[in-house]
C-alpha cells in the first residue's frame, strides 16, 4: 500500500474489529481501532434517482447503482449523505454497513453474479483499498453474509473458480501479494502463490482463477 508498518497495522486492526461487529449484527455502527466514532460516510458519487417513499434514515433513498439478477432489478440505495445504505432486490430490503467504515460508494459499488446460487457484492472504496460485503440469494431469498472482505489492492471479485455454477469471492492483497478465495458462506477455500506485483495475479485486474491456482494459505 506504499505506507509504513504503523498505518497498515491500524487498517488491519480496524478491519478485524469490523469482522467481529458484522458477525454479531450487520447493521451496527462500527468503531475505529483508536476508539473514536467511525468517520461520517463520504457522499455517494453517482447517486441520482430518488426512490419515492423509501427512507434511508437521513432522508429519501437515492439509487447509487443498479443491475439485474435472474431478471429481477437489484439496487444499491443510500441516504443523501451516502450513509444508511440499503440493498434492495424485489421486496427484499437489507441494511449493509460497508460505508460505516468511511468508505466511498459510487456507481460501481454493486456487482452481482447470476448463477444457480447468485450473489452480489456491495463495495466501498477506502483510498486505494476496498471493503466489501456479500449478499447471497438462495431459494428466492436474499441474505447478507456477516463478514466484510478487505482488499489492500482494491480488488474484491465474484467469479466462479471451482466450476460448480456458484461464484466464489476473490480478494487480492498486497502484503504479501496474493489472492485469497472464499466460498459464499465465508469459509476459506485457498490462496494463490505469492507474486512480486499485483499485475502478475492471473487476469489482473479482472482476476480469473482456476482450481489449479489454489493451494493452502500460509
Amino acid at each position: 500500500m506504499g505506507r509504513g508498518s504503523a498505518p497498515r497495522s491500524v487498517v488491519v486492526t480496524a478491519v478485524l474489529t469490523a469482522v467481529v461487529a458484522l458477525s454479531a449484527l450487520v447493521t451496527v455502527r462500527l468503531l475505529r481501532a483508536d476508539g473514536s466514532g467511525a468517520a461520517p460516510p463520504a457522499a455517494a458519487a453517482g447517486s441520482s434517482a430518488v426512490i419515492a417513499g423509501a427512507d434511508c434514515g437521513d432522508g429519501p433513498c437515492q439509487v447509487v447503482s443498479q443491475t439485474s439478477v435472474h431478471g429481477e432489478q437489484v439496487e444499491l440505495l443510500a441516504g443523501p449523505g451516502g450513509g444508511n445504505v440499503r440493498f434492495q432486490a424485489g421486496a427484499s430490503v437489507l441494511e449493509v454497513a460497508v460505508s460505516e467504515l468511511g468508505g466511498r460508494l459510487d456507481a460501481n459499488s454493486l456487482t452481482c453474479a447470476t448463477a444457480a446460487v447468485s450473489a452480489c457484492l456491495v463495495q466501498a472504496r477506502q483510498e486505494s483499498a476496498t471493503i466489501a460485503e456479500l449478499v447471497v440469494e438462495r431459494g428466492g431469498t436474499w441474505r447478507p453474509v456477516g463478514k466484510p472482505y478487505y482488499s489492500s489492492a482494491g480488488v474484491v471479485r465474484l467469479t466462479d473458480v471451482s466450476g460448480d455454477d456458484a461464484p466464489e469471492v476473490v480478494v487480492v492483497q498486497t502484503a504479501p501479494v496474493l489472492a485469497r478465495v472464499f466460498a459464499l458462506d465465508g469459509s476459506a477455500l485457498g490462496c494463490t502463490r505469492r507474486y512480486t506485483s499485483v499485475s502478475q495475479v492471473p487476469g489482473w485486474p479482472e482476476v480469473q482463477l482456476a482450481p489449479g491456482d489454489l493451494r493452502a494459505c500460509s
